[in-house]
C-alpha cells in the first residue's frame, strides 16, 4: 500500500471517529467519493464515508430504469417551474452579498473539494447573474479542524459582517457554532459536523441527518427476510451511543435482533470480528464503521467465505480497493454521483453533466467524483431558496428564508424540505432520504454500484419514529 493511501486511511479514520454519520460514494475508475465524510488532504479524488450519518441496499441492473419516471423526477421539474411562475419580479443589480465560508484544510486534516465545489457553483451563480442581480462576494477562512481554528474562523467572519456561514467541512464545529448563533448568523452546510447544529435554531443542514443512515441496514435487511443480525462497530463513545439511542429503536420497529461485536479501532481483528458472527448464528452483517474499517470488514467476510449479506455502512472507498471482493455488499448514499448518474432522473442526470462540466473546466477534474458534490448541490439549491428573499439580504432574512423554504428541488437528488422538520428528532435537517445500492459487475465490466428497489426512500417512513 502506497504512501498516498495510507495518508489517506489515516485521515478517513480519524475524521470518521469525530463525525456520527455520513454520506458518500465511489467512482466506478477506481477513485473514491459522498457524503457525509472523509476523503485525503490533497487529492480530490477520493471520497469515502460512513459516519457522516451515512448506508446501504440490495438489488441488480434491472432497477436500473426505475427511477427514470418516478415521482421525484416530475415533482422536481414541476417544483422549478412552480417556483418561477411564483417569483417576484426582485432586481439587486449592483448590491453584493458577502458570506463566509469554513473549510477544513490544515496540514494535518485537509478536504478541499468541501470549498472547491463550492467555488464552482458560486462563479457560475455569478456568471448568470448572481441572485437577482446581486453578486455573492466570498470570505474564505481555512480551519485545521481544531477548536481553536474553528473558533478563530468564526470571530474572523462575524467581524467581516458576512450575511451567512457556509461550513464546507468543520469537524471542530462544536466549538463554535454557539458564536454563529449569537451573532444572529445563519449557519449553513450540507451536513452536520456536530451535534448542537442538529437542532439549533441558527443552522440548516441541506442533507439527511444521522438517523437515516439507520434506516437503509434495517429495511435492507428486513425486506431480504432477515431478522437475526451482527452489528460490528469499532468501540467509540459516538458508534455506541449511535446504535444505543438512534439504530436500537430503528431496528426493533423492523423486527430485527442485533448481536454487537466492539473492535478495537486502534488494532482492529476484522477477521475474529466476522468469525464471531458466524458463531453467532446471524444471517447478516452491518459495519457501522470508518472507511478503513469498511475495508477490512468486507475484506475479512470475502476471506471467510462468509456468503451471506453484508452492509458496508455508508462507506465507498472500499469499492475500488477490493474490487471483485467488494462485489454483494451493499452500501448507502443520499445523492446520485456522476458514477450514479444512470439512474437518476433526466433533469438531474442534466445537472450532474452540467457540474462535471464546470468541474472540469475550473481544473477540478479529480475532484468530480468526491466530496465536491455535496457544496456544489447545496449551493445550486440555496441559490433558489435566496432568490426568494423580498426584502434587503439581511442574515435575518436570510434565516427566515430557509426555515420557511418548504419544498425546493434538490440538485443532485431528493427535494429539500427546509424548516418542515422532515426527521423531527434533527429539526435543522431539510431532507430525510436515503438510497441503498449493492456492489456489482455492471453491464460495461466496471464494479460499482447499482440502485436496489426503486430507490430513494423517505427514511423518516420507515423509522418507527
Amino acid at each position: 500500500m502506497n504512501s498516498r493511501l495510507l495518508r489517506l486511511l489515516a485521515l478517513l479514520f480519524a475524521f470518521s471517529l469525530i463525525a456520527a454519520a455520513c454520506a458518500d460514494d465511489s467512482d466506478d475508475d477506481g477513485t473514491a467519493d459522498d457524503a457525509p465524510a472523509a476523503t485525503a488532504a490533497d487529492d480530490g479524488d477520493d471520497m469515502a464515508d460512513d459516519d457522516m450519518a451515512d448506508d446501504s441496499g440490495d438489488d441488480m441492473a434491472d432497477d436500473s430504469d426505475d427511477m427514470a419516471d418516478d415521482d421525484m423526477a416530475d415533482d422536481s421539474g414541476d417544483d422549478m417551474a412552480d417556483d418561477s411562475d411564483d417569483m417576484v419580479d426582485i432586481d439587486r443589480t449592483g448590491e453584493v452579498i458577502k458570506i463566509g465560508y469554513v473549510n477544513n484544510e490544515g496540514a494535518a486534516f485537509a478536504l478541499p473539494e468541501f470549498r472547491t465545489g463550492g467555488e464552482v457553483a458560486i462563479q457560475f451563480i455569478n456568471d448568470n447573474g448572481g441572485i437577482n442581480g446581486a453578486m455573492i462576494e466570498t470570505e474564505v477562512c481555512l480551519s485545521d479542524g481544531t477548536p481553536e481554528s474553528a473558533i478563530n474562523c468564526a470571530n474572523q467572519l462575524i467581524e467581516a459582517d458576512v450575511v451567512l456561514a457556509y461550513m464546507g467541512i468543520e469537524v471542530a464545529s462544536e466549538a463554535a457554532i454557539n458564536l454563529w448563533v449569537e451573532a444572529g448568523i445563519p449557519y449553513i452546510s450540507s451536513h452536520a459536523w456536530g451535534v448542537t447544529e442538529q437542532n439549533s435554531p441558527g443552522s440548516v443542514i441541506l442533507h439527511s441527518p444521522a438517523g437515516a443512515y439507520a434506516v437503509g441496514p434495517a429495511k435492507t435487511f428486513a425486506d431480504l427476510g432477515i431478522d437475526h443480525i451482527a452489528v460490528i462497530l469499532e468501540d467509540t463513545p459516538a458508534g455506541n451511543a449511535f446504535m444505543d439511542e438512534t439504530s436500537n429503536p430503528i431496528m426493533a420497529h423492523h423486527g430485527i435482533e442485533w448481536e454487537g461485536i466492539l473492535v478495537d479501532p486502534a488494532a482492529p481483528d476484522w477477521t475474529a470480528a466476522i468469525a464471531t458472527a458466524q458463531a453467532a448464528g446471524v444471517d447478516g452483517v452491518w459495519g457501522q464503521l470508518t472507511e478503513p474499517g469498511c475495508i477490512g470488514m468486507v475484506s475479512a467476510a470475502a476471506a471467510s467465505g462468509y456468503d451471506k449479506p453484508v452492509f458496508a455502512g455508508s462507506c465507498s472507498f472500499f469499492i475500488p480497493i477490493l474490487g471483485p471482493a467488494a462485489i454483494g455488499a451493499y452500501t448507502q448514499s443520499d445523492v446520485f454521483f456522476p458514477s450514479t448518474a444512470e439512474f437518476a432522473p433526466p433533469e438531474i442526470q442534466a445537472q450532474i453533466a452540467e457540474y462535471v462540466e464546470l468541474m472540469t473546466a475550473a481544473g477540478y477534474e479529480d475532484h468530480i467524483e468526491g466530496f465536491a458534490v455535496a457544496p456544489y448541490s447545496a449551493w445550486r439549491a440555496m441559490e433558489i431558496i435566496l432568490e426568494r428573499i423580498e426584502g434587503p439580504m439581511t442574515s435575518e432574512a436570510v434565516l427566515h428564508a430557509f426555515k420557511n423554504a418548504g419544498e425546493t428541488p434538490g440538485w443532485f437528488g431528493p427535494n429539500h424540505r427546509c424548516g418542515e422538520e422532515p426527521w423531527p428528532a434533527e429539526t435543522s435537517a431539510c431532507k430525510s432520504e436515503i438510497a441503498v445500492w449493492q456492489i456489482a459487475e455492471r453491464d460495461d465490466g466496471t464494479i460499482g454500484r447499482v440502485l436496489v428497489g426503486d430507490g430513494f426512500i423517505d427514511a423518516f417512513e420507515f423509522s418507527g419514529f
